[in-house]
């Protein structure tokens, strides 16, 4: 009896680390997002291996870069020695990566080195909605500017509050 109760602990510890395996991802985003440390050791593995965004999240918006919106425009892109930056849903993200879409000239450079909350989440290239006022947006709206300002976080560094 005792080796099948020791199988059955077993199977139910690989199926709880098979479970957690599964939603580390998910865990790690919301980790982010909250500004709360990964566990040291997730961040060591990252550093290890080559994933500087794990190792490099803020711990928390007092560590982070403070940016009003006349400092913010400097990071436009037209300086090719800055990052280009955009806050959304007041965070500042480095978009340097996405220069194909941010950069000079590129589709959405509008939004570079702007407040762009309210643009991003009704997924609007009228100048009128770039900014960060989003006072009149329903519960949907407010739902969708969620969804938005997660994808940003998770895909872009954040690396500033604007202030």
């Amino acid at each position: 009896m005792a080796k099948g109760k020791a199988t059955w602990i077993w199977l139910s510890v690989a199926f709880i680390g098979a479970i957690l395996a599964l939603a580390w991802p998910s865990i790690e985003q919301q980790l982010r997002v909250s500004g709360v440390p990964c566990p040291w050791p997730f961040t060591l593995f990252h550093a290890k291996h080559g994933d500087t965004a794990s190792a490099a999240a803020p711990v928390g918006a007092s560590q982070l870069t403070k940016f009003t919106l006349e400092e913010l425009a400097k990071y436009d892109g037209s300086d090719k020695s800055l990052p280009i930056l955009l806050a959304i849903g007041g965070k500042v993200v480095d978009v340097t990566q996405g220069e194909k879409f941010y950069g000079p000239g590129k589709m959405y450079h509008q939004f570079a080195g702007r407040a762009c909350t309210r643009a991003l989440t009704l997924s609007s290239l009228d100048k009128n909605d770039i900014s960060d006022d989003v006072s009149d947006f329903d519960d949907k709206q407010k739902q969708e500017m969620e969804e938005t300002t997660l994808f940003y976080y998770d895909k872009y560094p954040v690396v500033g509050v604007l202030v």
